[in-house]
């Protein structure tokens, strides 16, 4: 009988544990099924790039509404930049939006960006539009207002 509850308990603990498809810099995962009904935003950007950082207040803004999340990645992830270097950029700059630890190129199949910023929008999983110029705010309303319902 304590073998039984020993392997149900086993069987339950591990059911709990959900893989995380990704992560982001501070350690976080997260699930694609979290995602699967909101509009994404990747944000690919750097502390060297003046429009990016005109950016991040729209961003930090359009990522407090309901169903859309912004997710950004500093361009020198993709050669060299750490995690930490990037937690103390967010921190510098007021990000409150997270930041990937994970290669968008892999989780979602995009090219490396010619040049910063570009934002990649996502919808179930999809790259739906690539955006290779600056961002307001009006901007973001607007796409996510058109892709809120793309299905």
């Amino acid at each position: 009988m304590k073998l039984f509850g020993t392997l149900f308990l086993s069987v339950f603990v591990l059911a709990s544990c959900q893989k995380q498809d990704f992560f982001y810099s501070d350690g976080r995962g997260e699930r694609f099924s979290n995602l699967s009904d909101q509009v994404l935003f990747i944000n690919i950007w750097a502390d060297w790039c003046p429009p990016c950082i005109k950016e991040f207040p729209y961003f930090n803004q359009i990522n407090e509404k309901k169903d859309v999340s912004v997710i950004g990645y500093h361009f020198d992830q993709f050669d060299s930049l750490s995690d930490s270097e990037v937690n103390k950029l967010i921190e510098k700059f007021g990000v409150t939006f997270p930041n990937l630890r994970d290669d968008p190129r892999d989780i979602w199949g995009i090219d490396l960006p010619e040049n910063v910023p570009t934002t990649y929008i996502i919808k179930n999983n999809k790259v739906i539009e690539t955006i290779t110029t600056p961002l307001t705010l009006e901007d973001l309303e607007n796409k996510l207002a058109s892709y809120s319902t793309f299905d």
